[in-house]
């Protein structure tokens, strides 16, 4: 039998998205605008932040005889979609956009990550950028390439890698967020801190700095900095990387069954309280650790760190089975020994665990949380 030649080709691509940050800055924007070309813009937002922030930008787009038409779509995480990834992508479609045509995602995550996977679909591939409105946007969100949409069946099950053009924060965005809403984008950079440094004591500064309410820009920046050189060698999230979805698996669990009475960062609150604790019943960290997350996240940041009471343990695990970091492998969960430390057993970052004993860690969290709603009652 005759052998075949395999020849191999590297095909040298390359993504590559600026993200600049300031305080004040979007009257700057078109300037960056121009240096691309294309032929009209679309400001895709919420009718909320339209008012609060897009009406002017649009003025100012004016201005500099940038054509621009604004597109609205609900931000709220129950609308994100297949339906209103549709919608958006039909009436875009409508509207004349072109290959050469820029999507412009002013919101929260939601909105970015709906105009980011519209972006990607749209003849294949359009650009788009990215004006983070929010703590967790600005800080988080952005700093990834990930579009995705939910699934009947959990968070963030379908999406695609598709990087935007740039990203444009302004600092002055953020700081009118409700302080719920910031807090819960501070539980992020708490993470960021847990998984890579040997203490604790830089996420504990983090939040001081925000409760002091000073300094708000560089507080961000202190954010984006918590979590950029984690993804520097590993923009994909598939390798290292991958750490950063500490807490989060039972974080999406928690947020997909609280159907928007949770914030993201908040459920993640939630889901890192989860995983010290079934790192702690699995003999691997200190119950000092454990309470380092109730301590900070808890009676310092305020966001919950207990299972609701309204979520049995059983629709979370289950939940947790359509998790999409889920591999042949099965359900995993991120664990840390101490702070910076992975179990990393086979290599992964990941690690099994006995589901009777999860169901118990579960239990334990909705018990405390039973209690303290009596305590509070």
């Amino acid at each position: 039998m005759q052998v075949q030649q395999l020849t191999q080709f590297e095909t040298g691509l390359s993504v590559s998205s600026p993200f600049y940050f300031g305080q004040g800055i979007s009257d700057r924007l078109p300037e960056y605008l121009r240096r691309h070309s294309f032929d009209r813009c679309f400001l895709i937002t919420s009718a909320k932040v339209l008012r609060l922030f897009g009406q002017t930008l649009l003025t100012t787009f004016e201005r500099h005889s940038i054509r621009c038409q604004p597109v609205l779509i609900d931000d709220t995480e129950g609308h994100k979609n297949w339906s209103t990834l549709q919608n958006l992508c039909e009436e875009l479609v409508a509207r004349g956009a072109t290959r050469d045509s820029l999507l412009l995602a002013l919101g929260g995550g939601v909105v970015g990550n709906v105009v980011g996977l519209a972006a990607a679909l749209i003849y294949r591939g359009i650009r788009f950028v990215e004006i983070p409105t929010t703590v967790t946007a600005q800080t988080d969100s952005t700093l990834s390439n990930k579009q995705a949409i939910n699934g009947a069946q959990g968070k963030n099950q379908f999406g695609v890698y598709h990087a935007p053009l740039f990203i444009w924060a302004d600092a002055d965005y953020p700081r009118t967020e409700p302080l719920r809403q910031q807090a819960a984008g501070v539980v992020e950079g708490v993470k960021n801190v847990f998984i890579t440094q040997s203490s604790v004591a830089r996420a504990e500064k983090l939040v001081e700095l925000w409760k002091s309410g000073e300094h708000f820009s560089q507080f961000l920046l202190e954010l984006i900095e918590s979590k950029r050189p984690i993804i520097a060698g590993d923009p994909s999230e598939k390798g290292s990387a991958i750490s950063l979805e500490y807490g989060h698996t039972f974080g999406h669990a928690i947020e997909w069954l609280s159907r928007g009475r949770l914030l993201h960062g908040e459920a993640v609150s939630i889901g890192m309280c989860l995983a010290a604790e079934l790192s702690h019943a699995m003999g691997h960290s200190s119950r000092e650790f454990v309470e380092d997350h109730y301590r900070i996240l808890g009676s310092r940041l305020g966001t919950p760190v207990h299972l609701p009471i309204e979520l049995s343990p059983a629709q979370v695990y289950e939940t947790m089975l359509h998790d999409n970091k889920r591999t042949q492998k099965g359900l995993r969960f991120l664990l840390l020994k101490s702070p910076g430390a992975f179990l990393n057993e086979d290599g992964d970052y990941s690690v099994a665990a006995d589901r009777e004993l999860v169901l118990k860690v579960l239990e334990q969290s909705r018990h405390r949380s039973n209690e303290t709603e009596k305590l509070a009652g």
